[in-house]
């Protein structure tokens, strides 16, 4: 069937499809249509027309068919994501990431920590860590760092609706500057950043101390992404723990890479 050889995305009740160029626009239309009559919780059939960019991470999509909207909720890991996916980013490829970044955490957590988590988007590596630590009765803080104002938006909401609101506290703004608005160092730093030349990882560790656990994406290869690490780090760091999180085009993958201050 030809609607199962188009790549897409399914968020809630919104399919985001990739077409091969060169596809007229009636025939992309007629495939959307199908796609709705073939999955009944979809509602919205969009078109991705460009690539995700930016530090605010945008999408460009373009209607097909169905309901015209942007807006969904998405349910993964037991939680619930309301967003726009035109205005914010949210990756549903990370949702098992997000449950095993969230299980290692909460496994070595203890009362009293401190998680930041980075470029967080919408919350929902926030939120999945914060509903698992509620689960496991831990009283941990967790700072959800994002520079996108309608992602925070959507982060504050997030929160409420999932019952995270003791645990998570939403810092809009710039990464670079947290060191200076947050005065404090974490125990665990989360840091599912964009494709971007900056590292942000200098920043990360004037926000951590001796012990502190990173959690870092990468892109390119593997060897790139050592490489990037070890220049940016130097001797501060143990040994780093590096694996496929994931491929974002033909032969191009985020990996996610595990590594301890030992300063």
């Amino acid at each position: 069937m030809l609607t199962k050889r188009i790549p897409h995305d399914i968020l809630g009740s919104i399919a985001i499809l990739k077409f091969p160029r060169g596809m007229g626009v009636g025939e992309k239309k007629k495939i959307a249509g199908r796609f709705l009559k073939e999955h009944k919780a979809v509602e919205t059939v969009l078109e991705k027309t460009g690539k995700i960019s930016g530090r605010l991470r945008k999408a460009k999509t373009k209607f097909l068919a169905g309901v015209n909207a942007r807006e969904t909720e998405y349910v993964e890991n037991k939680c619930r994501f309301r967003f726009d996916v035109d205005k914010t980013y949210f990756s549903s490829r990370l949702a098992e990431q997000r449950k095993q970044v969230a299980e290692e955490i909460v496994k070595k957590a203890k009362d009293g920590q401190k998680v930041l988590v980075m470029f967080a988007g919408v919350a929902p590596f926030s939120i999945v860590i914060a509903r698992t630590l509620k689960q496991k009765g831990k009283k941990v803080e967790i700072v959800s760092n994002e520079i996108n104002r309608n992602a925070n938006k959507y982060a504050k909401e997030n929160v409420q609706k999932n019952g995270v609101s003791l645990y998570v506290d939403i810092v809009g703004g710039d990464a670079q500057k947290l060191p200076e608005k947050l005065k404090k160092r974490f125990d665990f730093i989360v840091m599912p950043r964009p494709n971007l030349k900056n590292t942000f990882l200098k920043t990360a560790f004037k926000l951590s101390k001796k012990g502190t656990i990173i959690y870092y994406h990468g892109f390119g290869r593997g060897a790139d992404v050592l490489a990037e690490i070890k220049k940016d780090c130097g001797k501060k760091i143990g040994k780093v723990r590096i694996k496929k999180a994931g491929e974002i085009a033909p032969y191009q993958y985020r990996w996610l890479a595990k590594f301890k201050v030992v300063r």
